[in-house]
């Protein structure tokens, strides 16, 4: 906010966070309830582009009037982005209204969010002054003070998904029996969260409470998809602009529309803007003061008649999913008691900050974790606090500690060929991967109308562009790096395999440096708009057909800096 307020609007711009000289094109309520405003940039040419910028659904964001300093009108959240114009949910107005004239210039800036900050810090408190609650055994296993236990009799499992292999079936068994804590280490492709799945369908049936979270709402609108067909009562906590389309019939918002008192909170919320129409209207101040006490008392039941509503759908609800800060207590999971929820799981833990764990992690007796610590660590940008043990996420923490105690690996894999698995399996999981039939060798040609080429009988391709003059570019600071020639040769291999038959959509190019990234889409994306190329982390817990990995540094120096990581 800082940096922002002493910047000029047009290099706030020039940074991509801050879009200037727009006007309204459209608005319609959706979103249940909310204002649904597009945005374009006010030219007189309805071809005109928006400059280039950083905004993205899920954006927070803040709608000025381009001649206004000061506070913000409102603010909202960024459901689409085009090249020509921005989509914004808008939430309520300071003053309760919003004139929203086609004729008016407005900007839109992105905001700083310190409320995750603030979810976090707030959960440490709440762990360090931590007396008698649910989870107080649970703390103690994760801090070493206790370790943990198991249930002593179980009853044998009848398996919902009868497809699972012995690994994964015994995973279930042992996590549905430990009384504490239990940790899924799920390598790439061995179905991690097909078992988390079947964990939550028997926990559901045993009558347990579930708050289900992952660090981020990909991962878990991933798990609402996957359990959606399985008839559990699942409600996705979150604001619906940051959730994929599919789900958005899970969200809270979506189940509050469907529900008993959908019309009644419709009424007062149109009573409300008729108030507000009047006060405009008012002549004196008496009668101004009459319709602002009328507000007042309607916004007081609404509010009254959402937080029940909400309440009896949370309560109603087998299987309760959210990000893990969305879980936090100052949102809709105040409204139930503290003993509510019989079991946490989340999902991607080890890609997590411990501290964000913690906010759900208080909310029940037991926990089950799953993820990968081989694979990349929760993403810390201050040098100083990953040094300081930041970086260290809560599964691995545990998992170093207890090993078997509390960890059973997924042992099968059904992603790919036994040769691309050999490496990693005897390098990071002691040599205890196995491929699937199905997979293990599987090639590119086996795929329907894919032909016998060089490209695809073939399952890993390594290429030495040592000798080749293929430099990585020397800017002066840029703390990316990026490889001309690299993108060249990545570009002839895209289409060896298209013109092979690999459909584009099915191939995914990724790189470890955002301006590497940047110029592969401007090289590739024109003529293969479905081929995915992303960042290392960005493509995390993803498959394709064919993955083409771009390693960037070469140098006369013979600096790689990633290997030194």
């Amino acid at each position: 906010r800082a940096w922002q307020e002493s910047v000029s609007l047009k290099e706030l711009q020039r940074r991509g966070v801050c879009l200037l000289k727009l006007q309204v094109s459209s608005q319609r309520t959706g979103l249940y309830g909310r204002l649904l405003v597009t945005f374009q940039p006010r030219k007189q040419d309805s071809d005109t582009e928006l400059p280039s910028n950083s905004f993205g659904p899920g954006d927070i964001v803040g709608l000025y009037d381009s001649a206004g300093q000061g506070d913000p009108l409102c603010t909202g959240v960024v459901t689409r982005v085009t090249p020509k114009a921005v989509t914004v949910a808008l939430e309520e107005a300071r003053d309760g209204e919003l004139a929203l004239d086609h004729e008016r210039s407005f900007r839109l800036l992105k905001l700083a969010n310190d409320v995750t900050y603030n979810r976090l810090k707030r959960a440490l408190t709440a762990l360090k002054q931590y007396r008698g609650g649910p989870a107080s055994d649970l703390i103690d296993v994760l801090f070493f003070a206790s370790a943990p236990r198991a249930f002593p009799e179980t009853k044998p499992l009848e398996f919902f998904n009868g497809c699972l292999d012995e690994s994964q079936r015994e995973a279930v068994s042992f996590s549905l029996a430990q009384r504490e804590l239990a940790i899924i280490h799920g390598p790439p492709g061995t179905g991690k969260t097909t078992t988390l799945v079947e964990i939550i369908l028997q926990a559901v049936q045993q009558g347990l409470k579930v708050l289900c979270c992952a660090p981020s709402n990909v991962a878990v609108d991933n798990l609402v998809e996957r359990l959606a067909g399985c008839r559990a009562r699942l409600l996705r906590l979150g604001h619906p602009a940051r959730l994929l389309q599919p789900i958005q019939q899970h969200s809270l918002d979506a189940v509050l529309a469907r529900g008993d008192n959908a019309h009644i909170v419709a009424d007062i919320r149109r009573d409300i803007d008729h108030a507000w129409a009047k006060t405009k209207k008012a002549q004196d101040k008496g009668e101004r003061s009459h319709f602002l006490g009328e507000i007042k008392t309607l916004k007081k039941e609404l509010k009254e008649r959402e937080e029940a509503a909400m309440a009896a759908a949370l309560s109603q609800a087998s299987v309760v999913l959210a990000t893990n800060t969305g879980a936090s207590s100052d949102g809709p999971l105040k409204l139930l008691p503290e003993t509510h929820f019989d079991l946490v799981v989340i999902d991607e833990c080890a890609q997590a900050l411990e501290a964000s764990c913690w906010i759900p992690l208080l909310k029940a007796p037991k926990c089950i974790l799953a993820g990968d610590h081989k694979q990349l660590p929760p993403t810390i940008i201050s040098h100083r606090a990953a040094a300081e043990g930041l970086s260290l996420s809560l599964m691995e923490r545990l998992a170093g500690h207890y090993g078997e105690r509390a960890v059973r690996m997924l042992t099968v894999q059904y992603r790919m060929h036994r040769h691309i698995m050999e490496w990693a399996s005897s390098e990071l999981y002691g040599g205890r991967l196995s491929a699937h039939p199905s997979v293990a060798q599987h090639l590119l040609r086996d795929l329907p109308g894919v032909s016998d080429t060089e490209e695809t009988s073939i399952p890993l391709l390594l290429i030495d562009t040592a000798g080749c003059g293929l430099f990585e570019l020397e800017v002066e600071d840029e703390q990316s790096k990026g490889n001309p020639g690299e993108v060249q040769l990545v570009g002839m291999h895209v289409q060896a395999l298209v013109d092979a038959g690999v459909k584009a959509k099915d191939i995914a190019v990724v790189a470890p440096y955002n301006l590497q990234v940047d110029m592969l889409r401007q090289h590739l994306c024109h003529s293969h708009p479905e081929l995915e190329i992303k960042s290392v982390d960005g493509f995390q817990g993803r498959e394709k057909e064919a993955v083409i990995l771009s390693f960037v540094r070469s140098n006369k120096k013979g600096k790689t800096w990633l290997l030194e990581q």
